[in-house]
């Protein structure tokens, strides 16, 4: 039985939502396989309160370990806080960097542009809600919490480096059905 949620998403007013669009299919088909559907709110609609919320724009952080950070979410001690963040700007810089992956963008029809860039942020996106859904900074040597990534997986047509393990899915079913329980209550 699929678990329901319902996550809020702004995108700046400047990225397609062609592109956005693409991307929660994206990482709404990596996390079926755990049994997890998503209802995905987004600008104008009103916002559903006290529900994680899902921010798409061009805010970025400096490379660390070789690596941009696609995205990020912030934790107060060791809770996961409601908002996750994509770098829009840090996809399209490592899309530039990533020419022998993608190919010549300058040549590149905007159908094709539009597909690399949405599979790189909804991989991004599916990551950090991984971090939201384990209420863990922790990363794996594999799988969808692998810490760094090569431009073939983001922007590749293959998204099985992108599953979680048989106990990453149990603790987050676990976790989502007792916040299910204290819900309901």
């Amino acid at each position: 039985m699929a678990v329901t949620l319902t996550i809020n998403v702004a995108a700046a007013s400047d990225i397609s939502s062609t592109v956005v669009s693409r991307a929660l299919d994206e990482t709404a088909s990596i996390w079926r396989a755990a049994g997890i559907e998503f209802v995905w709110k987004r600008e104008p609609a009103p916002f559903t309160p006290a529900t994680l919320t899902v921010v798409i724009g061009h805010n970025q952080r400096p490379a660390r370990e070789g690596a941009l950070a696609l995205g990020w979410i912030y934790f107060d001690e060791s809770t996961p806080g409601q908002q996750l963040y994509i770098s829009y700007a840090n996809v399209r810089q490592l899309m530039l960097e990533s020419y022998g992956v993608t190919g010549p963008q300058d040549r590149m029809p905007i159908f094709e542009r539009e597909v690399y860039m949405a599979r790189a942020v909804g991989r991004a996106l599916a990551h950090e809600l991984g971090h939201y859904f384990l209420a863990s900074k922790e990363h794996t040597k594999t799988g969808l919490m692998k810490a760094h990534r090569t431009a073939t997986e983001f922007f590749g047509p293959d998204e099985r480096s992108f599953k979680l393990d048989k106990a990453q899915r149990s603790l987050i079913t676990a976790r989502l059905a007792q916040e299910a329980v204290v819900v309901s209550r």
